[in-house]
C-alpha cells in the first residue's frame, strides 16, 4: 500500500479514477483487516449426536456467530413450534470442559438465546442463529488461556432426552481471555425498545450479554433474568398477570434503561 502511495504522488498522469482505483483497494484490505476475526460456525443437518467445529481465526474475545440447523425437529432434538432455544455454556481450559458455567443447568434465565431464522417454526427443518461474544459471560477465568467453548442446546423443557441435544465444541484459536472483553459495548442505548402483546415480551435493538428485569408498580420483581445474550431482537413468552402494568429494565455493562409494559 505505501508503494501504490508513492506512486501517486509522483506519477503525474494520475487520473482521478487510478486515484478512485487506490482508495478502493485500500479500503478492501483494511476492511478485510478489521472484520478477519469474526466468524460464523454452522452445525448444519444436526442428527442427534455430539459434534465440534475448528475456528480458523476466532478467539474467546471475538463476537463469533453459531447456528444449528435441527433436521428432526421431534426426535433429535425438539424444537417442533420452538421459536427459540436456550445454551448451556462453559470454556475448555487446560482443566477441562466445561469450566465457571455461569448457572445451573435448569436454570434457563443466564442461558444465550438463540432465535429461529427460518420463520416456520412448525416444520422442519429448524434453524436457529446467536451472535455474541462469549467470553463476556465468564469473568472468573480472565487471564486464562482459553482453549475452546463447550455447549448444548436445550429447549424451554428443561433438558432430557431428545429435550437437549448432544455435547458440542468449537475448538477457538487458544488465546487468554481479556479483561477489556467484559465491557465491550456495541449497542446504542437509545435505539433500544421493548413491547409486550399476547404475552411475548419483544425487545429490539441490543447486541450485549443483558439483564432482563420486570417489576410491577409496587416494585416487586416479578421476572429475573440474567445474562441474556441477545442478537439484535430477544423474545419471550412470559406469564404476567393480564390488566397490569410493569416496568421493564434492561441492563448490561455499560448501559441501563427501563420502559413500561401493559399486559392486556
Amino acid at each position: 500500500m505505501i508503494l501504490l502511495f508513492l506512486k501517486q504522488k509522483t506519477n503525474k498522469e494520475n487520473t482521478p479514477s487510478m486515484k478512485k482505483l487506490y482508495f478502493l483497494i485500500f479500503f478492501l484490505i483494511t476492511s478485510t483487516l478489521l472484520f478477519a476475526q469474526e466468524e460464523t460456525f454452522t452445525f448444519t443437518g444436526y442428527d442427534g449426536g455430539s459434534a465440534s467445529l475448528v475456528a480458523a481465526t476466532a478467539d474467546i474475545n471475538d463476537a463469533i456467530t453459531i447456528e444449528i440447523e435441527d433436521l428432526d425437529i421431534i426426535n433429535n432434538f425438539y424444537s417442533e413450534n420452538q421459536t427459540f432455544i436456550h445454551m448451556y455454556v462453559g470454556l475448555r481450559t487446560a482443566s477441562g470442559s466445561f469450566q465457571a458455567v455461569p448457572g445451573d443447568f435448569n436454570d434457563l434465565s443466564w442461558q444465550p438465546v438463540l432465535n429461529l431464522t427460518d420463520g416456520d417454526a412448525a416444520n422442519g427443518p429448524n434453524t436457529y442463529s446467536i451472535t455474541f461474544i462469549p467470553g463476556q459471560l465468564f469473568p472468573s477465568l480472565v487471564n486464562e488461556t482459553i482453549l475452546g467453548i463447550d455447549f448444548l442446546f436445550q429447549n424451554q423443557f428443561g433438558g432430557g432426552g431428545n429435550n437437549q441435544t448432544g455435547d458440542l465444541f468449537i475448538d477457538l484459536v487458544d488465546a487468554p481471555l481479556n479483561a477489556s472483553t467484559l465491557s465491550t459495548n456495541d449497542i446504542a442505548a437509545t435505539k433500544v425498545n421493548t413491547s409486550y402483546s399476547s404475552g411475548k415480551l419483544t425487545i429490539t435493538g441490543v447486541n450485549t450479554i443483558s439483564n432482563i428485569s420486570i417489576f410491577n408498580l409496587l416494585g416487586r420483581q416479578v421476572i429475573d433474568l440474567k445474562n441474556v445474550a441477545i442478537n439484535g431482537t430477544f423474545s419471550k413468552y412470559l406469564d404476567l398477570p393480564k390488566n397490569n402494568i410493569y416496568i421493564v429494565k434492561i441492563t448490561s455493562p455499560n448501559f441501563s434503561k427501563t420502559f413500561k409494559i401493559v399486559a392486556k
